[in-house]
């Protein structure tokens, strides 16, 4: 460089793109017992990841993979089938329009190894135990560096052997990955390798790695953001290569806006940019609504607190005060907690991976600074401080961890047993309208669309045979129970598709569109057909004409139907059925909210008559159930409920008697 700043040679200008980085001591230099620990540690993480790939395959079997999987599994199966520019029918646009996610590319290339809905998560687990390892020997070599200058005493690797229970309790960690694929696990793999090279100085394979970190489109960007971020508060020897850095992040950024690749951002769009007069969103008009209107800023992350508390708390508060672990993490709690929304904020969701496994880091090395700090004083609060994170980090283990299962294991093995029927028997050509809940193993095929509001909705029509496969019940359902009920209706009256399975809760139907036309509409309804319910002491009568299907008794006593959900107003409601029986039976109105009874009547024989009958009541209100949000301190804010309370209509029968139930309808009188 000459005396005017300017440089003389692209040497130079390279020159200036590099950071000298921390000496760590050569892997031969470190005590025996620290090499064992790292030995030692880095096996329990491979058993924790076979742990992790076996519940992945637990999920992958049970159906529990919804419309987040359905659209990377859509875009892995196309590409892999040389559809290089794939339309996600999942998402109405082209798939890298999303977030300008390329890795998808060269993740196709498996489908050849392992052509199964697991194979993509087992590349997250996998991308997930990488960024373990990589981050637990960065604990290693921190240690290291530590006792290589004499500032530590024998108990040293109590450091990295805390650091990595942090890193193996994080319930949050466990349960990010459970819920379907994302590319999170393998752009926070590809960014910590990046961090961890600038970290040593290794400037060449850290602008590799920045490369490699860019492919995962605006999320990678992001984290490159970040880690600029990080680097230049972590000190001289990093401070010329953190500017930089944050430069490449946000040109990225800027370029991924410019070519329209940010359509499907669902967290940028529920930021504060919902409701205002920008069309789009770029950094600058989302720092612009952020300057424009500050107070709804302080009020959304006001709302979420609890959220960004658990988030950092699981892996140790202490650990953002790390350079290292702030850059990343203050990006990813502001990005969920400006939407003002659980969904978006809380620890579970995919956005809080880089949360879940950067603190610990974080925690880890504030706690060896503090231990080796030149101040006695502050030299106890190291492992004082290590303990109670620890300690913080199991009890949110024991209270999070157990809940896993019941969250994402929601399909029973009975349905298991007809979805499975239903995919052998679906031709991977044709297209399927399936219940999101049950959507990502449907989704290894051109078309598919996951239903996931309640009607209206319309669907395109792009195949000669279109199947419906519709579970009111199981699976994590973003569509009520009424809404599917309503549409299995149109399906079979209106549509005259052909019922193909009816066992266990899942409805199967083959259809074949006249020629013409385009789409499908579903409209919601007040009255539900009866053969769509829950079945007790019952079984679904589906032979004949549509309009004749009911559910009929067995013989024994119990429910004839139940699992009809409502959400009326509060206030005079009206409840109807349709119905013939030979003798008696108790009709319910039921509000499941609070366990209360709103309307009860019991109904004789109809002597072979089909009637329909009307009963009227006053349904109040009780609180809302909760969702579970914790225990103690170990606490979150959970997503709400819909408003209102849940309404339920039963027919109960003493048995003996031959009962047929055809509809069943509630409204508001």
């Amino acid at each position: 460089m000459n005396e005017g700043g300017r440089y003389h040679t692209w040497r130079d200008r390279a020159m200036s793109l590099k950071s000298e980085g921390q000496s760590v001591p050569a892997n031969s230099e470190w005590p025996k017992v620290l090499r064992e620990t790292r030995i030692a540690g880095l096996f329990v993480i491979a058993v924790s990841f076979f742990g992790l790939a076996a519940w992945s395959l637990f999920l992958e079997r049970h159906f529990a993979l919804t419309f987040d999987y359905a659209f990377y599994g859509q875009a892995w199966f196309l590409i892999a089938h040389g559809h290089f520019d794939p339309f996600s029918s999942v998402a109405n646009t082209f798939f890298w329009q999303n977030a300008f996610e390329l890795l998808m590319w060269p993740i196709a290339l498996l489908w050849y190894v392992w052509p199964h809905a697991v194979t993509l998560l087992w590349v997250q687990d996998a991308a997930t135990a990488a960024t373990e390892a990589l981050l637990f020997t960065w604990m290693c070599e921190a240690t290291a560096v530590a006792f290589n200058a004499k500032q530590l005493k024998d108990w040293y690797v109590a450091f990295p052997l805390a650091g990595l229970i942090l890193l193996i309790v994080n319930p949050w960690t466990l349960w990010i990955n459970s819920f379907d694929f994302h590319p999170e696990s393998i752009d926070l793999l590809m960014v910590i390798w990046m961090a961890h090279a600038f970290w040593q100085g290794r400037n060449r394979r850290g602008w590799t790695m920045t490369g490699m970190t860019l492919l995962g489109g605006a999320l990678g960007a992001t984290y490159v953001i970040g880690t600029g971020i990080s680097a230049f508060l972590a000190g001289r020897k990093w401070r010329k290569i953190g500017i930089p850095l944050a430069v490449v992040g946000l040109l990225a950024l800027l370029f991924i806006s410019a070519v329209g690749a940010n359509k499907a951002g669902g967290v940028v769009y529920q930021n504060l940019i919902s409701g205002s007069h920008f069309k789009t969103v770029t950094p600058f008009t989302l720092a612009q609504s952020m300057i424009e209107h500050p107070s709804r800023a302080i009020s959304a992350m006001w709302a979420v607190r609890l959220d960004i508390f658990a988030n950092i708390s699981a892996g140790g508060f202490i650990g953002l005060l790390n350079p290292w672990t702030f850059g990343i993490v203050f990006l990813t709690l502001l990005e969920g907690s400006l939407t003002g929304l659980a969904n978006y904020a809380q620890p579970y969701v995919q956005n809080s991976l880089p949360v879940a496994l950067l603190m610990p880091l974080g925690t880890m090395v504030v706690c060896l600074a503090l231990s080796t700090s030149r101040r006695r004083w502050l030299k106890p609060f190291g492992s004082i401080l290590l303990v109670l994170a620890v300690a913080n980090a199991i009890g949110w283990s024991i209270v999070w961890s157990p809940r896993v299962e019941f969250q994402f294991a929601s399909v029973s093995a009975s349905a298991v047993d007809s979805l499975n029927y239903a995919l052998s028997t679906i031709p991977s050509n044709d297209e399927v309208i399936v219940s999101q809940g049950v959507a990502g193993r449907f989704a290894l095929r051109q078309w598919i669309y996951p239903i996931f509001v309640d009607p209206p909705s319309t669907f395109p029509i792009h195949t000669r045979v279109v199947w419906f496969v519709v579970v009111p019940n199981q699976g994590i359902e973003t569509e009520s129970t009424l809404g599917a009920e309503a549409e299995l209706d149109q399906i079979a009256n209106d549509l005259h598709a052909r019922l193909v399975s009816d066992s266990n809760g899942v409805f199967v139907f083959r259809w074949t569109p006249p020629s013409r036309q385009k789409d499908v509409t579903f409209q919601p309804m007040t009255v539900v057909p009866a053969w769509t319910l829950d079945a007790g002491a019952s079984k679904p009568a589906t032979s004949g004409p549509p309009k004749e299907w009911h559910m009929e008794t067995t013989g024994g006593a119990g429910y004839v139907v139940w699992g009809d959900y409502w959400r009326p107003k509060a206030g005079p409601v009206t409840a109807t059925l349709k119905f013939k029986s030979s003798g008696s039976f108790t009709m319910q109105v039921v509000n499941d909210t609070t366990g209360q009874p709103v309307i009860s009547r019991t109904f004789r024989s109809t002597h072979g008559s089909i009637e329909t009958r009307s009963i009227s009541g006053v349904l109040k209100y009780g609180p809302p159930s909760l969702a579970f949000a914790g225990r103690g301190p170990f606490t979150v804010h959970p997503t709400e409920p819909p408003p209102g309370n849940v309404i339920e209509i039963k027919v109960s029968t003493p048995g003996h008697s031959k009962i047929s139930i055809y509809s069943v309808g509630l409204k508001n009188s």
